[in-house]
Order: structure tokens, then C-alpha cells, then sequence
């Protein structure tokens, strides 16, 4: 991936997260970029091309940090108050069960699933997919997906159009 590439993406996601944390009500501050960068994707769709980002294991995310879509569309944030939050379009439309406040950081694990704890180490959600989960994207259309290693979906945020 490019510089510049990940340079606008970086853009992309500290305006797309101003907007949508303060429609939110969440801190408005830019996010540092994740610990892991985004693989795109290429993907032909009913309205062109999209550039999914798709993230693989040992990916982490912790507080007002996010994962991006290609688009920008689509941001999956651990938030300064601790909610694990999905915003699609700027507008929250996924959040983890159980998560606020004391999320900490979001861990997509070496085994495959993806895993919400708190500042102690102990989880507080998980996408329940131990060895099925190959890859997580975070997708254009709004979906946060989980797909195996055959490509087929495992878990899904269902926030997609």
C-alpha cells in the first residue's frame, strides 16, 4: 500500500470519526491509526467497485482508535469512554453488548475470534468465532464481517445495505 494511500485513509478516518462522534456525542478527537494496516480489497459491487479493508489476526484497536472501511464509510471504534462502536455514514448502528464503559481494546486473536476487554485484561464480548475466523473486514457498504479461509462469512455486524 502506498504512502500517500495511507496517509488520505488516515485523513479519511480522523474526519469521518469527528463527524460521527460528535453526532454521537463521543469525544471528537482524531484517532491514531491501528496498530495493523488494512489490506484492501478490491471488489466488484452493484455500484462499481469498493475497496474493502480487510484486517488480519493480531489486529488491535484500543481506545479512540479505529478500523476503517476503504470508503471511509464504515468505522468500527473503540471509544474514549469505553463503547465499542460501529458508525456507518456517521451514525452509530452496531455496539458491542456489554461494552461501556469499560472497554479497552479490541483484539482480532491468533485463533480467530474477535475479542472486547476491559483495562484488566478480562473479556467482555467476542464474536464467538474460535478457529473459523481467517480475516475481519470492515466493509463499504457498513458491515463488519468475519469470514473463514474458504471466504465464507462466520460473523457479521448486519449493518450492510
Amino acid at each position: 500500500m502506498s504512502k500517500s494511500f495511507s496517509r488520505l485513509a488516515l485523513a479519511v478516518t480522523s474526519a469521518v470519526l469527528m463527524v460521527g462522534g460528535a453526532t454521537a456525542g463521543a469525544v471528537a478527537a482524531p484517532a491514531p491509526a491501528a496498530q495493523q494496516q488494512a489490506r484492501t480489497v478490491q471488489v466488484p459491487g452493484e455500484f462499481g467497485v469498493t475497496a474493502d479493508a480487510h484486517f488480519d489476526k493480531g489486529t488491535k484497536i484500543c481506545r479512540n482508535q479505529a478500523l476503517t472501511s476503504g470508503n471511509g464509510r464504515a468505522v468500527l471504534r473503540v471509544q474514549e469512554d469505553g463503547n465499542f462502536v460501529l458508525y456507518k455514514d456517521g451514525r452509530p448502528v452496531w455496539q458491542a453488548p456489554n461494552a461501556w464503559p469499560n472497554g479497552n481494546c479490541a483484539v482480532f486473536q491468533e485463533d480467530g475470534n474477535f475479542v472486547l476487554y476491559n483495562a484488566g485484561g478480562s473479556p467482555l464480548w467476542h464474536s464467538s468465532t474460535w478457529n473459523r475466523g481467517e480475516t475481519l473486514a470492515v466493509q463499504d457498504d457498513g458491515n463488519v464481517v468475519i469470514y473463514n479461509r474458504n471466504g465464507a462469512p462466520v460473523w457479521a455486524t448486519n449493518t450492510g445495505d
